[in-house]
């Protein structure tokens, strides 16, 4: 094995692991010189939680560790053989690859994406033996790094990935209804059997837990390591977000409804199409973005491997005009017989003449919580019997988990955006303005195998 996956709830002594795995690995015993180790984080704090623990070690034992080693309060190093143990954090801008042995990654459930994860792995492979160690609770980023290694340690367990050299350690609940019984804890964090100040912590934010419904969505997710959204403001459930991940038939000729929506036109754009087969409705979307606003805007999310799969289009200049969308419009209406396409009444003067220009009829969904109570009931069935399809849609699962609901004291509801600065949602709230008009589509219960021609 060459990459160890750690996963285990808080309190279960991660960081010991990655401390005396690093130790061991720069002492004599490795027979590597120069095997460097950095152990990194996306705080500076939690990086130097394991590096502070070999420092202390040394500290106390210092009659003996002199001879052997120098250590400072950013660096450890072994004075025969030149290994040496930093800290580093996850900046990708500041840091290059350089020749570590190994690499510690604390807490990887913080890495939203891949560009500052992989900027500390380039180097492995110049000095023999290179490792990885990834140690975690689990988090709330659903897509990130930490999903995906997820997902391979699931699949060397069920011995799909026969040669793989990941070793994965994974405690957690296996179903979320476990929580109930104290006595199945221990699946996610095995030090509860033999660390009975841990269990009373536990057992203390459990109960607290129950009576505090934002507590216990914590206490699932980094002691029992079950990611759970809060199902009173989530718009749904991860898992349900993945099973949008369905194939798209062949839609051609079908009635459908358009949508956009952008917050600004220095910002995204979402645009789509709604069609209705049955109990499914199918979304296909793309995104503008003007290549002003990644100059000055920073996302958590992969735009590049967005822009490979062809979800969106990086626009030159500061604004999305109307024609750019006109034109994306104009050139699935080759394809696809467009009934009309919605937007709020901000969006409708800007795109309005546009949109006529073009031959289509622009429609003013009144956006707020009137609209979006009325939805609601739809959007919640959709999700819930797995009926919404984006296909294999990586941008349109970010927006969906971007975007929450904000009730207020009278039930009624909104989908807002989490995080104005680092998410976006366009591509979510262009399909609220579309599912709005649902019942202007006409069912089809069955796809023909060869469609009739139409004259357009």
């Amino acid at each position: 094995f060459n990459e160890f996956f750690i996963y285990a709830g808080r309190g279960f002594g991660k960081n010991t692991i990655l401390s005396l795995a690093s130790f061991e690995l720069t002492t004599e015993n490795h027979k590597v010189k120069n095997y460097n180790i950095d152990i990194v984080a996306t705080s500076e704090d939690q990086a130097k939680t394991s590096f502070n623990d070999i420092h202390a070690m040394l500290d106390a034992n210092k009659a003996f560790m002199k001879s052997r080693y120098s250590w400072s309060k950013t660096e450890i190093r072994n004075k025969k053989n030149g290994s040496r143990i930093r800290y580093r954090t996850s900046n990708p801008k500041t840091k290059d690859g350089g020749r570590p042995g190994a690499v510690g990654f604390d807490e990887i459930h913080a890495f939203e994406k891949y560009e500052a994860f992989n900027v500390h792995t380039t180097g492995l492979g110049k000095v023999p033996f290179p490792r990885r160690f990834y140690l975690t609770t689990d988090g709330y980023e659903r897509g990130s790094v930490l999903d995906d290694v997820k997902d391979r340690a699931k699949m060397v367990l069920r011995g799909e990935l026969e040669n793989s050299k990941l070793f994965p350690f994974v405690c957690k609940l296996d179903s979320d209804d476990e929580v109930k019984n104290p006595k199945k804890w221990e699946k996610s964090n095995p030090m509860l059997r033999y660390n009975s100040d841990l269990l009373s912590q536990v057992e203390q934010e459990y109960e607290t837990a129950l009576i505090t419904p934002s507590l216990m969505i914590e206490f699932m997710t980094k002691r029992m390591n079950c990611p759970t959204e809060d199902l009173a403001t989530a718009v749904a459930t991860w898992e349900n977000i993945l099973a949008t991940n369905q194939d798209i038939p062949d839609l051609e000729r079908m009635n459908c409804i358009g949508a956009v929506d952008y917050a600004r036109v220095r910002d995204f754009c979402g645009v789509g199409l709604l069609f209705k087969v049955g109990e499914k409705r199918y979304w296909i979307h793309h995104t503008f973005i003007p290549e002003s606003a990644l100059i000055v805007q920073k996302f958590n999310f992969d735009i590049e491997a967005a822009l490979k799969q062809g979800l969106c289009s990086i626009v030159k200049g500061e604004t999305i005009e109307p024609e750019t969308v006109v034109e994306w419009f104009e050139m699935q209406a080759k394809k696809y017989r467009i009934q009309r396409v919605c937007m709020d009444d901000y969006k409708y003067q800007y795109m309005k003449p546009a949109l006529l220009a073009g031959g289509f009829e622009p429609w003013i969904v009144r956006n707020g919580k009137v609209t979006h109570t009325k939805v609601l009931p739809l959007v919640d069935s959709l999700f819930a019997k797995n009926n919404i399809v984006y296909g294999n849609d990586m941008m349109m699962r970010w927006y969906t988990w971007n975007t929450y609901l904000d009730r207020d004291s009278k039930g009624n509801v909104s989908f807002e955006k989490i995080d104005p600065e680092k998410r976006k949602n366009d591509g979510f709230m262009a399909l609220i303005h579309a599912l709005t008009q649902d019942g202007e589509l006409k069912t089809v219960r069955k796809l023909r195998r060869k469609p009739r021609s139409y004259s357009y």
